[in-house]
């Protein structure tokens, strides 16, 4: 990076970073002379040159094995996890081959976390930069974490031929054992000792004339529930890293530089229902986010996470930000980017024009994890390996119906009915417990599904051998009740439908004679009481206990959920055919490729989901229904009628409960006679309730068509792929002819601070002076400085030198002096145990460069680095 500057080039700059090569306290005092000296003007590229690749999720070969626990890995996403190492070697080869002065990743460096995985892409990272040098190139790598690669308890190795938990990457070791090289070394960083979220954010100068920050977006301090932390998918930025973030911008437009960004969550939504249906790509409040970063000066933010090749643009008054996210190697298309900077300077005024295209990867030889594809196009390969019905199976299985089961399952199905329904049934079922949940269900149906009397109630006609039946709540006797209208005029064989030989020859016996066992029409046959109803509810709820929540139930509910995934993707949405899963993959691929163009058949198909989506659901309903494997689930499910229902009503009434219970044995055929009796098509039934519900707001069918319509149509930056980017900024002038205020006495203080020799210094001292010398630096650097401004920096420099070399005297680990600002207030250590302090203790890089000495440079104290949570605690107004 030296080369890129001339002798005096950072003078100019506000003080975005200390600049510390290897060698101790020689290279530091350098470094600040370097800074120090002033320049006339600053020497930029022509032409910066960069590759961003995003979401590399390498999963190590060694961790790797051919097992059944691997496979369910492998389908429940939608990443080429084996063939990721092989990737991202094609991946870096390209690089090298193209030479770019700067590599940048957003995130998602591994599969999940896995420490070996890490310490891999490190090394490979480290090869590649290594050829890049022998080619007389000096590539900066600058990566950033994504949601899988911190604390993540996903993290496994197959290789022992089941999944065993592998060592996980905490914030302290990716940033201070793995990652140091690849952005926390000659960078300002926010809280460089600390490990909360957004801890690794950092700001880097590049070349001249660029000023890159890289923002930690990601949740990886959650609580695991067993003593550990753990991870989440979805993104934020406090208030003070995005004050932080904004005042670094700030700072570099008003050095004079073009401003970008690079984290893993998106602050622009890349398609329409993006906020609605994959809220968690998004950085939380990613309005406001946006708007804060556009308003600071930052032109674009390098972004990956939902691993689509998108542009999108969001405008705030007169400021824009495009948010650019990179795909990722690992899902189709498997493409990356290259781009460049490309500076003119005219007089005061700088302007970039910032050029990305998207890089595709072609042939690609897979021969890792046991692969035997050989040489193949990436593209055409991953597209194939995108959405499959193993995959949409194995994801919705483990990602919803296993952990609901292993969440539920062991409460029982009465406690899930009365977990679920405050949830599903809205205000008639709040307030619902274990406790109260027959009482509940029993009001629903006695006072709200049946109609409330004789005249109005429901009537079946012509219950052989009854007659005509009604059927309503009887608000007197409080019971649901069945009562006889006409008498029939067919004393019917009623036989067909009772369990065993003796019930039948007892039935067809009694059926004989309806002259004087007929029940005369206005007779109350059949009731239902509270108390029958809650007994049989009890029944039920012990039956589903034993036949679907045991281990053995819940397998054959996955298997039946797999069986209607499977019909329900398969099910066909035009004469081609194209599938239902056809289509999903089709908009879902369109998104990822950018540039979306989308096709015939599909647009007609979307057009037409709210149609569509209910047949294929009633398709699918209805082949289930008949397959085999629910039949036997079905039929497994028992429950007694008789427990339920009453007569007072002699030999008929009993006749009548046992045809009742007869027919209704299980659920199976509950199903059929209810499907029977009211000529219900159970498939078209379901799918209408389907319809009707609503999920995030919208009717499902809507919901559905509205998601696929935006994913393949791109109403913001339609180019996603060849894309540029204008961008200026004015380099200060340095003061006014003629009133310019003199910085000779700071600049010698500074020279000062950079030649001191800080061995014994307590850390407190150490740490202010940090602090003060930042803000020295910054002063020096800004044009508009006030008299005042440099008197108050000097003094406090001044002052940090001074307690340096008293606590130096007092002896090393005193308290010496901890300094103050012109306001009294103190500037001192961090004794929250989260700053700087813990690196001393882990042998990481000094704090500050001067604390660097030459002898401590092979303890690893030379990469000295500039810790900016000190430059919270300064006043940014002295």
């Amino acid at each position: 990076m030296d080369s890129l500057f001339s002798g005096d080039g950072m003078r100019r700059r506000s003080f975005l970073k200390l600049v510390i090569a290897a060698g101790g306290a020689t290279a530091a005092a350098a470094a600040m002379a370097r800074t120090a000296r002033a320049a006339e003007a600053e020497v930029y590229p022509s032409k910066f040159t960069f590759a961003v690749m995003s979401d590399v999720h390498y999963f190590s070969p060694s961790l790797y094995g051919d097992n059944e626990d691997y496979v369910t890995a492998e389908n429940s996403d939608r990443k080429m996890f084996r063939e990721s190492s092989d990737i991202l070697d094609k991946a870096l080869a390209d690089i090298v081959a193209a030479k770019p002065n700067m590599v940048i990743v957003p995130g998602d460096l591994t599969k999940d976390g896995e420490r070996v995985c890490h310490e891999e892409v490190k090394e490979k990272f480290d090869a590649a930069r290594e050829q890049l040098e022998a080619a007389g190139v000096n590539t900066q790598f600058y990566v950033i974490n994504g949601n899988h690669d911190l604390n993540n308890h996903n993290g496994k190795d197959f290789s022992g031929g089941t999944a065993e938990d592998a060592d996980r990457t905490d914030p302290s070791e990716y940033k201070g054992e793995i990652w140091t090289a690849c952005g926390y070394a000659d960078t300002t960083a926010y809280d460089l000792g600390g490990t909360a979220d957004g801890s690794l954010s950092y700001v880097a100068q590049p070349c001249p004339g660029l000023t890159l920050i890289a923002v930690d977006t990601c949740k990886y301090n959650v609580d695991a529930g067993d003593g550990s932390l753990a991870q989440e998918t979805s993104g934020h930025i406090s208030d003070d890293l995005l004050e932080w973030v904004c005042e670094q911008a700030k700072q570099a437009r008003a050095a004079g530089d073009v401003v970008v960004a690079m984290q893993h969550h998106g602050i622009v939504p890349h398609f329409g229902y993006e906020p609605v249906i994959f809220g968690e790509y998004l950085v939380d409040d990613y309005e406001r986010v946006a708007q804060a970063y556009a308003e600071a000066g930052i032109s674009a933010v390098f972004t990956g996470h939902m691993h689509a090749n998108d542009i999108a643009a969001a405008t705030y008054g007169d400021a824009t930000i495009y948010d650019i996210e990179t795909g990722s190697l690992v899902t189709y298309p498997s493409r990356m980017r290259m781009g460049s900077f490309a500076f003119t300077q005219d007089g005061d005024e700088l302007s970039c024009t910032l050029t990305v295209d998207s890089h595709d990867l072609g042939q690609v030889t897979l021969d890792s994890c046991g692969l035997t594809a050989g040489t193949q196009d990436i593209e055409g390969y991953g597209k194939e390996r995108t959405l499959t019905v193993e995959s949409v199976q194995t994801m919705l299985s483990g990602m919803i119906v296993k952990p609901l089961l292993s969440q539920y399952a062991p409460r029982g199905a009465k406690a899930i009915v009365a977990g679920l329904l405050p949830a599903l049934g809205g205000e008639a079922f709040v307030g619902v417990t274990e406790e109260n949940l027959n009482a509940t269900l029993w009001g629903l149906v006695s006072s709200r599904l049946l109609p409330q009397g004789f005249d109005v109630a429901i009537e079946i006609p012509d219950v052989k051998p009854v007659g005509d039946v009604r059927i309503y709540y009887n608000a007197d006797t409080q019971h649901v009740e069945a009562w006889t209208v006409t008498e029939s005029a067919d004393a019917a064989d009623v036989t067909m439908a009772l369990p065993d030989d003796a019930s039948r020859q007892f039935a067809s016996e009694l059926a004989q004679v309806p002259a004087t066992m007929a029940v005369e029409p206005g007779s109350c046959l059949l009731y239902i009481s509270a108390d029958t109803f809650n007994d049989f509810l009890e029944e039920v709820y012990d039956e589903i206990d034993a036949e679907a929540l045991s281990a053995d139930g819940q397998e054959k509910v996955l298997a039946i959920v797999n069986l209607l995934v499977s019909l329900l993707v398969t099910a066909s949405v035009d004469e081609a055919p194209h599938a239902l899963l056809d289509l999903v993959d089709f908009a879902y691929q369109d998104h990822l490729m950018g540039c979306e163009t989308t096709e015939e058949w599909a647009t007609t198909a979307i057009a037409n989901v709210p149609a569509l989506l209910p047949a294929c659901v009633a398709a699918a309903v209805n082949q289930a229904f008949a397959d085999q494997q629910f039949v036997d689930f079905a039929t497994s499910i028992e429950f007694n009628l008789r427990t339920l229902l009453r007569s007072d009503v002699p030999f008929i009434g009993s006749i009548a409960i046992s045809v009742v219970a007869g027919m209704m044995e299980n659920v199976k055929a509950l199903l059929d006679t209810v499907a029977d009796m009211a000529g219900l098509d159970l498939g078209e039934t379901l799918a209408g309730l389907v319809s009707g519900l609503e999920l995030m707001g919208e009717p499902i069918p809507a919901l559905a068509q509205n998601a696929l319509s935006t994913l393949c149509h791109d109403d913001n930056v339609a180019e996603d792929h060849n894309f540029s980017l204008a961008a200026s900024a004015t380099i200060p002038s340095g003061g006014s002819d003629g009133d310019e205020v003199d910085k000779s006495g700071l600049q010698q203080v500074i020279d000062q601070a950079g030649a001191l020799d800080t061995t014994g210094a307590s850390q407190s001292a150490l740490d202010e002076l940090s602090a003060a010398l930042v803000l020295a630096q910054r002063v020096a650097s800004n044009p508009d400085a006030s008299a005042e401004d440099v008197a108050s920096a000097q003094a406090r420099l001044e002052r940090a030198i001074k307690a340096v070399e008293e606590s130096k005297r007092g002896g090393a680990g005193g308290n010496g002096g901890s300094g103050t600002s012109d306001d009294g207030s103190s500037n001192g250590s961090d004794d929250t145990g989260n700053g700087s302090d813990k690196l001393t203790s882990t042998g990481d890089a000094s704090l500050i460069p001067v604390a660097a000495s030459a002898l401590g440079g092979a303890a690893a104290l030379a990469a000295g680095l500039g810790v900016r949570h000190h430059m919270n605690a300064v006043n940014l107004d002295e």
